[in-house]
């Protein structure tokens, strides 16, 4: 067995891919990369960063080992190849659809939502600082409309070619061909104000990319059947990124060798594994934090890997023994909202910024001593929650954003309301496609018991003093086996409104039987009167009548309605009623519209 390590430009590459030279082997998985993977690709191959070598079997000339077929969206050319891709398919084809042809990818987003995007590059965004920035790349869906959290401030769509001229951007599809240059060439005719941006975009972005190589690993024909099943495993197996943790470690030894970072964590960890709600806080989290506050102060806040990096020893120090304050002050936050362990936060990844926020309040005197600070901090929180803004894997352009604009918000220095408060919608059909990996479903959890939902078995509601004893979970008011048996829609019965707090011991009793059976035994076990118990079921926002008659549907219906209001409360604006009850799996965000 050998192997030869030559390098391809990209459009070697497609010309390729087009004319079948180069496939797949059959037990190749298919295309799975999310938006987020996608667009930061991208970046990187635009920054002229490495993106790992691919590998590939030499198959010319050969009898075929393997099933070949083509790459995700290539045409079939009924042709053998003269390689098959073993390790680089999601890398390859992704940068086969985005820079290649019309640049058009059908993808998911973090949620696993079924979107069709096309990838633009804001041409003054790229060139304003010595690091091409993430947000120069924003994408649109299929109509033009910017689908991207940050994106230049666009009036109307992006849809066609005179659109990206007006707005000085290019679609990264044509980044590589004759079409991008012209499209530089017009706009140097028409936008000379903008004479230096263009030199630079054309310097730094365009000619580059024409010379962007990527290395190939070829193994030779006679490499054993066996022998390549072991290449790949160990291919797709191997090359995880070095820890910033590490990276920072041998920075601050450099500065102070008596000083150890890790031994620093370990006295940061031991206050935030006080709170149970705090246990997604690790340490690189906590960089991130650190980095975010320290840049903060600074100018523009950054909590990202080369953000990281910058931290001087005395920086983080300083801000360190800031954030460990601080972050007693959203365990705090989190408690009152009845957020109380790591299962029942949204999304860990609001947590930095939200700490970060209230570290750069606290400086500032009396920020923190208003109702209205607090509102804004809430409503921003909840806008995150429900617009789902913090889900995805690029949440660093977010939290960043955030930082800055809720700081300055909350503390009355501007009325301008921050993007993430802007940003956030809410359709009614999401509630009918959520499930417990989804920060909605953990948001309506969270604000049931904030609300006053209290314990049917006991009757005392949810708060941190009761949680030891109640251990609640979120359980089905209609058992899932009883909705089987009974023909109740599983888009109804697995839904977020069938869903309600419960202490394990409550949840217990209802053994799968349907709440006109169930409910008296609750009762006697808590020895409540009728008005009483009444009264706790009704904290959970839901329709008596329909409960004790055992309407699942009606009793359905009306609770996606109140969980409607609720969820425009949070939000402090109207969501978006779209269901339609012919149709439960259809609407924008319903069942129909996710690869699940």
């Amino acid at each position: 067995m050998g192997f030869t390590t030559p390098s391809y430009d990209l459009k070697d590459l497609f010309a390729r891919i087009d004319r079948g030279d180069i496939q797949l082997p059959d037990f190749q998985r298919s295309y799975a990369w999310d938006e987020d993977r996608i667009r930061s690709l991208i970046v990187s191959v635009l920054r002229g960063y490495p993106i790992g070598a691919l590998m590939a079997l030499n198959t010319r000339n050969e009898k075929m080992r393997f099933r070949p077929r083509a790459l995700a969206g290539a045409p079939e050319t009924g042709v053998d190849p003269g390689l098959l891709l073993l390790d680089g398919q999601q890398r390859l084809t992704t940068l086969y659809h985005c820079f290649n042809g019309e640049g058009f990818v059908d993808t998911t987003d973090f949620r696993k939502k079924k979107i069709h995007r096309r990838f633009f590059i804001d041409i003054r965004a790229a060139v304003r600082g010595d690091l091409m920035p993430d947000d120069a790349i924003f994408a649109v869906n299929q109509d033009g409309k910017i689908r991207s959290h940050f994106a230049p401030a666009i009036e109307g769509d992006v849809l066609t070619r005179e659109d990206a001229l007006e707005n000085m951007c290019i679609p990264v599809a044509s980044l590589l061909s004759e079409d991008g240059v012209g499209m530089l060439f017009e706009l140097a005719a028409t936008k000379q104000e903008y004479s230096a941006e263009l030199a630079a975009f054309n310097n730094r972005i365009i000619r580059p990319l024409s010379g962007y190589d990527l290395p190939m690993i070829r193994l030779s024909r006679e490499t054993e059947r066996a022998g390549i099943g072991s290449i790949f495993a160990q291919a797709n197996s191997a090359g995880l990124q070095m820890d910033v943790f590490d990276l920072l470690t041998a920075v601050f030894a450099s500065e102070d060798p008596s000083f150890h970072l890790a031994a620093d964590w370990h006295e940061v960890e031991k206050d935030l594994r006080k709170s149970p709600a705090l246990d997604g806080i690790g340490r690189t989290e906590f960089l991130s934090a650190v980095s975010l506050l320290v840049s903060g102060e600074k100018g523009c806040a950054g909590g990202q890997r080369e953000d990281i990096l910058k931290l001087s020893l005395a920086e983080y120090k300083s801000a360190a023994n800031d954030l460990r304050i601080t972050f007693r002050e959203v365990s705090e936050f989190l408690a009152q909202r009845c957020i109380l362990s790591m299962d029942q936060v949204p999304f860990n990844e609001q947590i930095v910024p939200l700490a970060v926020i209230i570290a750069r309040l606290a400086k500032r005197g009396g920020a923190l001593s208003t109702e209205q600070s607090w509102n804004r901090i809430n409503q921003w929180f909840w806008c995150g929650v429900f617009g789902e803004l913090y889900g995805s894997s690029a949440v660093q352009l977010r939290a960043a954003r955030d930082v800055d604009e809720v700081t300055e918000w909350v503390a009355g220095a501007t009325d301008e309301v921050p993007k993430t408060v802007t940003d956030a919608t809410f359709r009614e059909s999401r509630l009918l496609s959520v499930d417990d990996k989804d920060g909605v479903w953990h948001g309506l959890y969270a604000l049931l018991m904030a609300r006053g939902a209290k314990d049917w078995r006991t009757g005392k509601a949810f708060t941190r003093h009761t949680f030891e004893e109640l251990k609640p979970g979120f359980f089905p008011v209609f058992p899932l086996n009883w909705c089987k048996r009974h023909g109740v829609d599983p888009v109804l019965a697995e839904s977020v409104m069938n869903y309600t707090p419960m202490g394990k011991r409550t949840e217990v009793v209802l053994d799968g039987f349907a709440p006109n059976r169930y409910l008296p035994r609750v009762q006697s076990k808590s020895i409540m009167e009728d008005a009483q118990f009444d009264e706790v079921l009704a904290s959970h926002e839901m329709n008596l009548d329909y409960l004790r008659a055992s309407q699942p549907r009606e009793f359905l219906a009306d609770r996606r309605r109140r969980f409607l209001d609720i969820v425009e409360y949070a939000l402090g604006k109207p969501v978006i009623r779209d269901v339609d009850e012919a149709n439960l799996c259809g609407g924008e965000e319903g069942p129909q519209a996710f690869d699940r």
